[in-house]
């Protein structure tokens, strides 16, 4: 939509009335309930709470449900829209017309929380969450000069594809291109230990500053882990990286507009020099959402078309999951109790980064601390990514000198039983590490390569004596996250391959009629993707006498991997078959995260009639 179109474009009201769910009656969808215990989807103990909460707090019955989690948001809404006699949209499943789009301006879309779908002659059909009143109905009349038919969509549906079709924060863009007004600025967010060095006090910069806390809460309200803002010439992409996958975030016109102001803003909370911009900048935001604190670790590139952004999100105050809960099976589950139970040694997780290494650490101490409290645990890490109530945590201040190998000298002097280190990355560190080991402390750490066995020949590689790494390295374990299957929408996958089902039956020794895989089909729980959530998939490699052996003798990684699957090493692929026949993850995944353990020149006829994976 041109500017000249969006100065043309009437006004919302002075007084607009209320956004629509605030303004029902509780009484107003009474038979609501009824409908949805007819359907099996609340029993009538549910309703009967939901009755007492909606006339407790004073909210609509359909609200109350969603709140106390009784049914899925999709249930609900498919009982509103019953009641009320009207259609029930799912808007990931429909096609919404560009024409329809440029009816309602996005301050009118955002304000009444609508969607508009499809226009024909002078009718505009437009979904929201429940019916609109009269006097919103007439409001919109009025403002385009069109009829409106309402249909009946999810709230969380509505929300995705307003930010799909006018970009994240489009209303704050708009109002900063049009009159540069001051925008109420978001409360919830506050920022620790940022400089006196500021953005100028105008309304511009308090809008910059309300549409970076919107990209903030988006992100941390999809549980994102990384977020990516790139400048081209026409445009700036923001990508989210939810479940380990990068999603586009649209943006609206006029963001590449503002690119520059936002890396500034980025800066200045970061301490940074926002004059400096040919050199990468390295930085680190805290930020405190309510109760909630969270480090965003910042990386500033310069590239062609100007600066690129990412951001790592930390959650600083968040809970880890116990050991159970990570996705192992039995018998990992008992290894690594076994290994973390040890007097001495290295225990070693590797992966790339984010998949989980330090979430399986954690997990391990926090079975230490509450099975053998007598035991005495120090970690040093960059940056602290858990509190562990009753350890010793050590930020990492490589600016001042404090290392990790610095530190770790140290923390040998202060009579430890279990260190963590946050990671190997160098000669000095790895062998500070084995030499604790040796003097009887039990050493944790993460490494990146690629596999288990790598590490062997990493630490090697870093300077340490193969019969070094022998002496002190039990056991190193090779971690992958993949997306758990949406529950909502998970069913039976009746396309697996030939050469998959005989790999699977091999790997669990079953045979191949009896293999069973399962996907999600996608929905409004899981935003049409199939996937909500993620675990961890492993392989443990063990070194017992024999590959200790081998280890000082500086065998290759392949005569110790041979060695291990003799032993009864169980790799990653094989861990993540028993994750598909357990109905927990998909092939795709397993095959996405293992794939270059399986490259040959051999394909299957399917894969070259399609040679593009289509």
């Amino acid at each position: 939509m041109s500017q000249s179109d969006e100065q043309n474009t009437p006004p919302a009201p002075n007084a607009p009335s209320p956004p629509p769910d605030a303004t029902m009656d509780t009484t107003e969808f009474g038979d609501i309930l009824d409908i949805l215990v007819s359907g099996s989807d609340l029993s009538a103990d549910q309703a009967d709470q939901a009755r007492r909460r909606a006339q407790r707090s004073g909210v609509p019955l359909h609200q109350a449900v969603t709140d106390l989690g009784f049914a899925s948001e999709e249930a609900v809404y498919r009982a509103v829209a019953r009641f009320s006699s009207l259609e029930f949209v799912v808007l990931g499943l429909t096609k919404i017309s560009d024409q329809a789009i440029a009816k309602i301006p996005a301050k009118v879309a955002f304000h009444y929380r609508c969607v508009p779908i499809a226009f024909d002659r002078a009718t505009l059909r437009a979904a929201f969450s429940v019916p609109p009143p009269i006097r919103d109905r007439e409001n919109l009349r009025l403002l385009l000069g069109l009829r409106v038919e309402p249909v009946i969509s999810s709230p969380v549906d509505i929300r995705r594809c307003l930010k799909e079709k006018y970009g994240l924060g489009a209303d704050t863009v708009l109002q900063i291109r049009q009159d540069r007004g001051l925008l109420k600025r978001a409360e919830e967010i506050s920022y620790d230990d940022v400089s006196g060095q500021q953005l100028a006090e105008d309304e511009e910069s308090a809008s910059i500053i309300r549409l970076v806390n919107q990209i903030l809460l988006e992100a941390l309200e999809l549980n994102t882990t990384d977020i990516h803002l790139e400048p081209f010439p026409q445009n700036s992409r923001l990508r989210y990286r939810i479940d380990g996958m990068l999603r586009d975030v649209p943006t609206p016109p006029g963001m590449r507009q503002l690119h520059e102001s936002i890396v500034s803003r980025m800066k200045v909370m970061a301490n940074l020099n926002i004059a400096e911009k040919r050199l990468p900048h390295d930085g680190r935001i805290r930020v405190r959402i309510g109760t909630e604190k969270f480090d965003l670790r910042v990386s500033i590139l310069p590239t062609r078309f100007g600066e690129t952004l990412c951001l790592r999100i930390l959650n600083r105050s968040a809970i880890f999951v116990e050991m159970d809960q990570l996705g192992m099976n039995r018998l990992q589950l008992v290894l690594l109790n076994k290994l973390v139970q040890l007097p001495h040694g290295i225990v070693l997780v590797t992966g790339p980064t984010g998949s989980g290494k330090t979430t399986t650490l954690y997990a391990a101490l926090a079975k230490v601390r509450n099975t053998n409290p007598e035991r005495k645990i120090i970690t040093v890490e960059d940056p602290v990514e858990y509190e562990l109530e009753g350890t010793s945590q050590i930020q990492m201040r490589s600016s001042i000198g404090l290392t990790f190998a610095s530190a770790l000298r140290s923390i040998l002097r202060h009579d430890p039983d279990i260190v963590l280190v946050g990671e190997i990355r160098d000669g000095e560190t790895a062998e500070i590490a084995i030499r604790a080991s040796l003097t009887g402390h039990l050493v944790l750490s993460t490494l990146h390569t690629n596999d288990s066995v790598g590490a062997v020949n990493r630490l090697i590689d870093m300077g340490i004596e193969p019969f070094l790494v022998a002496a002190s390295l039990v056991a190193s374990l090779a971690q992958r996250l993949v997306r758990r299957i949406c529950p909502h929408c998970k069913g039976e996958d009746m396309d697996v391959s030939r050469r998959i089902r005989g790999e699977m039956a091999q790997s669990l020794g079953i045979p191949p009629e009896d293999v069973q895989a399962w996907i999600g089909s996608g929905c409004l729980e899981c935003n049409q993707t199939g996937y909500r959530g993620r675990l961890a998939v492993l392989e443990i490699f063990l070194l017992d006498e024999d590959i200790q052996e081998l280890v000082s003798r500086h065998a290759t990684s392949g005569e110790l991997r041979e060695a291990a699957f003799h032993r009864g090493m169980r790799t990653l692929r094989d861990s993540g078959w028993e994750k598909v026949t357990d109905g927990l993850t998909t092939i795709e995944e397993i095959t996405r995260i293992t794939s270059n353990l399986q490259l040959s020149y051999h394909v299957e006829e399917e894969e070259l009639l399609d040679p593009k994976g289509s």
